[in-house]
């Protein structure tokens, strides 16, 4: 557990995404959970004891099954931008862990990830401000990496929870991309309202500008390639040579994770592909 600023807590330890805690005296303003329901009840113990009050919210960043396993075990309301919601709705009662993570542990499980009971009490859609204390928090929606990718800004502590906007040393997730937004949240993060602000990925800790702009030229190139790729008849072998084009553009530690990446890179390519084939103007 690290204090980045006064009151607000960041958790890289536990499997999963990256955790926040934005403390206040009525009570804890949970980011995200870990990814072992196990997990949960200690982190859950943690924010409280950080708090002034024993009270909780839990706002989700975005749908992906990585930030979801341990949001029943929190037992607070929870707080998602309205396409979340929609999709907790519309989701079937178990999920199979799919590639919706860049942390490699995700990757390996092969057990369903039960996500049975999560709902959203507390929605909104554009933004919202939580008046919990003396501080404001601002939940935006910016979409790009997933439909309902929401940032957590605390603006008198100068702190930003981006979730899966930006991916720092590892390739993002493009099966659900919306490149067009998501190049625009980019530029936002540039722009002089962010200059001092601490940036929180969803999957490291904090993200500086060479980050921001490595994914933009990424973003840009797998965009292009994609997009030459959906003009002609797909073929598994062009799939497969832009995951391993794209994997290149990082740096990967070991054989067996530079595998593991391109696999993910082509489930999120296939995919993407399937989701926007009706929208093909050369569809057949």
């Amino acid at each position: 557990m690290k204090e980045i600023a006064p009151g607000i807590l960041i958790e890289t330890g536990y499997e999963g995404v990256t955790l926040g805690a934005i403390c206040t005296e009525f009570g804890a303003l949970m980011i995200d959970t870990p990814l072992n329901p196990k997990d949960t009840m200690a982190w859950r113990t943690i924010c409280a004891r950080s708090s002034g009050g024993s009270d909780r919210l839990l706002v989700l960043l975005d749908e992906h099954n990585d930030r979801l396993s341990g949001a029943g075990g929190v037992k607070c309301p929870i707080i998602v931008h309205e396409r979340t919601a929609q999709w907790l709705v519309s989701r079937s009662q178990t999920l199979r862990a799919a590639s919706a993570s860049t942390d490699i542990e995700w990757e390996e499980i092969t057990e369903p990830v039960n996500t049975r009971g999560i709902h959203a009490e507390i929605t909104f859609t554009k933004s919202m401000t939580i008046h919990w204390g003396d501080e404001p928090v601002l939940l935006e929606h910016h979409p790009g990496p997933s439909r309902g990718n929401t940032w957590a800004i605390v603006p008198e502590k100068q702190v930003a929870f981006i979730g899966d906007t930006v991916t720092p040393g590892l390739p993002p997730f493009l099966s659900n991309a919306d490149f067009k937004a998501w190049l625009e949240a980019l530029h936002e993060l540039q722009l002089a309202r962010f200059n001092e602000y601490f940036l929180i990925s969803g999957r490291d800790e904090l993200v500086n500008k060479e980050d921001i702009k490595h994914l933009e030229r990424f973003l840009k190139k797998a965009s292009r390639e994609i997009d030459l790729i959906t003009r002609g008849k797909t073929k598994t072998d062009e799939v497969e040579k832009l995951a391993e084009e794209l994997a290149s553009d990082f740096n990967i530690r070991t054989r067996r994770e530079a595998e593991q990446i391109k696999n993910r890179l082509i489930a999120d390519i296939s995919e993407y592909l399937s989701n926007h084939s009706q929208k093909s103007p050369n569809n057949d």
